[in-house]
């Protein structure tokens, strides 16, 4: 009982090298490197647990063939090619060589039937597209071993053929078929997956780029438009000055929007820094609030403020105004019928916390996680480029958005930065490693 416990436990540890073997390889090796070097690791890799395999050995003296160590030998042929299977047979002969026992021509002929069998499969391996195919060529190709020991055993080692030889051979045989196949399929599949993931992503990518690019047309479309038809006015002979006037200033008003569109759009494509100084985001705060509070006025929301002093930030003052101000606009438009919009600026250990809570109507689950995404907006008109400029700003600035809102109750916009200390003085030493390339 217990000589079956330990070959079911080192049946298992072949298993696992295996495993791992071929864990590493799909997961950091395949595609990263060239075919060359990919057939030096192929080789290395298999090679290290063909050794492990043949090491730990699932039976022993006579029938000490019975381990795993066809698989690592028959897969890293397949996907290495047929130097690699070449390269293996000779890293297992020799190895098997070295540790001696009357098996060795046993292991030496079947695995030399190994190495034929695979030596013409392997072309049509690697050729093959269809996964069911693959798992057909690798069960051949293991054929070709059950084949090899009937074969030389039947001939030139008879006496080791009893009931428990033949029963041991196929239970083994059986397994290591069903391994060998299921690492093929497995590899495979995750290989399709990859494949289908990259797909994915670029026409995710080529979507963005689409509605990006149909989005700034109807943007910028229109005001030109607009532009073009008071232009085309002014031709008018019996025009008088006041309409003349009327007319350039509404073309320039459409062409300032067109412009607006032009520099989010811009903003959200090379969001980097480059002016880079030292920020009071108290000041910087009240500047806002001053500067949106006509705007609030307007909408009937009261604007509260509860500021924090001496917190600084590291920044540009022109892109943390347009970010802030996004932020502040969106928290007033959510609030249709009035309400009150809460700026808050706190320290929280090394960050700055600019929280902005409005009384709104909020957004659902599905909404928040759209949340910056391109053309994403929750209100009747607006492209959604604007909160998109926000998070690439808030991004460039080493920052992080948190987002909290409850249907009819508001939603809260905090937004973490570094902070930086004002004794630091705005030069290229201190600042210049706080840019980032452009996204």
């Amino acid at each position: 009982m217990g000589s079956i416990i330990n070959d079911i436990q080192v049946f298992l540890l072949n298993i696992f090298f295996v495993f791992i073997f071929f864990y590493l390889y799909l997961k950091f090796i395949e595609g990263k490197i060239s075919r060359l070097n990919n057939e030096l690791v192929m080789t290395l890799m298999s090679g290290t647990f063909i050794i492990l395999c043949v090491s730990y050995t699932v039976l022993t003296k006579a029938d000490h063939l019975m381990e795993m160590r066809q698989i690592p030998f028959l897969i890293g042929a397949l996907y290495g090619g047929r130097r690699v299977a070449v390269y293996l047979f000779v890293i297992l002969i020799t190895y098997r060589f070295y540790l001696g026992g009357s098996g060795f021509y046993i292991a030496l002929a079947i695995n030399l039937s190994l190495l034929i069998a695979s030596w013409y499969i392997i072309p049509l391996f690697q050729n093959a597209v269809n996964i069911n195919k693959k798992v057909y060529l690798t069960m051949l190709a293991y054929f070709s071993i059950i084949l090899a020991k009937i074969l030389v055993i039947s001939l030139f080692f008879s006496e080791l053929i009893n009931v428990r030889f033949v029963t041991l051979v196929s239970a083994f045989s059986v397994v290591q078929l069903f391994s060998v196949t299921s690492f093929v399929y497995l590899i495979e599949k995750s290989r399709k997956q990859t494949i289908l993931a990259n797909e994915l992503r670029k026409l995710e990518k080529l979507r963005t780029v689409s509605e990006l690019a149909a989005s700034i047309s109807h943007e910028v479309r229109n005001p030109l438009t607009v532009t073009k038809g008071f232009l085309q006015l002014l031709r008018e002979p019996d025009l008088t000055d006041q309409d003349k006037l009327n007319y350039i200033n509404t073309a320039m008003d459409a062409l300032g929007k067109a412009e607006s569109t032009i520099t989010d759009y811009l903003t959200f494509a090379k969001p980097s820094l480059e002016n880079i100084k030292i920020l009071d985001l108290h000041k910087e705060l009240l500047y806002v609030e001053n500067f949106i509070d006509p705007y609030a006025a307007m909408n009937n929301v009261q604007i509260q403020v509860r500021l924090e002093e001496d917190i600084y930030i590291a920044g540009e003052d022109q892109k943390l105004h347009q970010c802030l101000i996004n932020v502040v606009k969106n928290g007033i438009e959510s609030m249709p019928q009035g309400g009150r919009l809460l700026i808050e600026l706190r320290r929280i250990a090394d960050n700055a916390m600019i929280t902005v809570t409005d009384t709104g109507i909020g957004m659902n689950e599905e909404q928040l996680e759209r949340l910056g995404s391109p053309f994403f907006t929750t209100k009747d008109i607006g492209t959604g480029l604007g909160t998109m400029v926000t998070y690439s700003i808030v991004k460039t600035m080493r920052g992080e958005i948190i987002v909290k809102s409850e249907i009819g109750k508001g939603t809260s916009f905090s937004i973490l930065l570094p902070i930086a200390e004002n004794s630091l003085s705005p030069t290229e030493d201190n600042l210049g490693n706080l840019s980032t390339p452009p996204l």
